[in-house]
């Protein structure tokens, strides 16, 4: 009896060996079937480079290929490859931090596919200014001008227009290029803004938008105002054509706004347009006085003092007159 259960199981184990090789034998011919031999790989490979001269191999790009889901990343030559790939139609990105998002749509004509990408840097903020100006003039008047500089960093040289933007109130006003100091800039009114005090803008973000030539437009930073300076300053002496010598020391009252600053002094002289003749800036807060360190030729003259606080805002006194003998 036992010698008879034992030959079924032999009987068993070899039906079943014998099951395994023609299995292992077969034919593959699934084209799925990674051991079909019949079975065409498809793959993807090149090269991610940066759109600005000269040509810089970007590294640590991430390609995808949508179809399958499969992704790569570029090594320190800016080189990527996608191996293994299903022939299937579709897109293939490129992304890389700071760069624009690029893409090409896949028809397979062979197994292999080959392409490179210049990727267009997103222009940068590279400095910004963003103050009020407040002028005072007789007899009693304010005038208050907000004042825009930002400096754009474009390796790619394609930025055309940068604007000033605020969604919420409607407004998308453009700056002007400076060829000489490389800045977007403009002094802007109350009525640009839709305002009737520059008080209204204080605290609210705005954002700059660069415009580049082929119509892309990017959020490249943003900033706020932060005060209007409407203390006056008041000048002492000289004053209404007093009599001085060619060095003459100007004089004015104590101003206490409340934070920090320094002051800026201008003389100019009696022409038309009056021009600097002599100025100095960054004098220490606590200053009621300053001695001009240059002689002034006979003539007559007018000087302005200025207050500018750590954010670039300023108020400028009226101006006041004086006679060098």
């Amino acid at each position: 009896m036992i010698n008879s259960i034992k030959r079924k199981i032999l009987f068993f184990i070899a039906l079943a060996s014998g099951v395994i090789q023609l299995s292992c034998d077969a034919p593959h011919l699934n084209p799925l079937d990674p051991q079909n031999p019949d079975r065409q790989i498809y793959q993807i490979e090149g090269f991610v480079y940066s759109f600005s001269l000269p040509r810089v191999s970007l590294q640590n790009a991430l390609i995808y290929w949508t179809p399958e889901n499969k992704a790569s990343v570029t090594n320190s030559n800016g080189y990527f490859k996608i191996e293994t790939l299903e022939k299937k139609d579709g897109w293939l990105v490129v992304k890389l931090d700071g760069y624009r998002t690029d893409s090409v749509y896949i028809v397979w004509n062979s197994s292999k596919y080959y392409k490179e990408f210049f990727l267009n840097q997103i222009p940068k903020l590279d400095s910004v200014e963003f103050y009020s100006v407040l002028t005072n003039h007789y007899p009693n008047i304010q005038n208050v001008t907000l004042s825009v500089r930002v400096k754009v960093y474009d390796k790619d040289n394609d930025v055309d227009s940068v604007f000033i933007q605020n969604q919420s109130m409607g407004i998308k006003l453009p700056l002007n290029y400076n060829v000489q100091n490389k800045f977007y800039e403009r002094e802007f009114s109350e009525f640009d803004f839709y305002v009737d005090d520059f008080s209204e803008l204080i605290g609210i973000k705005f954002n700059f938008v660069a415009k580049e030539l082929n119509g892309n437009e990017y959020s490249i930073g943003f900033e706020k105002l932060n005060r209007i300076i409407k203390e006056e300053i008041i000048l002492e002496s000289p004053i209404n054509y007093d009599s001085t010598s060619s060095r003459p020391m100007l004089l004015w009252r104590r101003f206490s706004p409340g934070f920090k600053f320094t002051y800026n002094v201008e003389i100019y002289n009696d022409e038309f347009p009056p021009a600097v003749v002599w100025s100095k800036k960054n004098i220490n807060m606590d200053s009621t006085s300053v001695i001009v360190d240059t002689d002034l030729p006979s003539g007559n003259y007018f000087w302005v003092l200025w207050c500018v606080d750590q954010f670039l805002n300023r108020a400028r006194s009226r101006p006041a007159s004086f006679r060098v003998k």
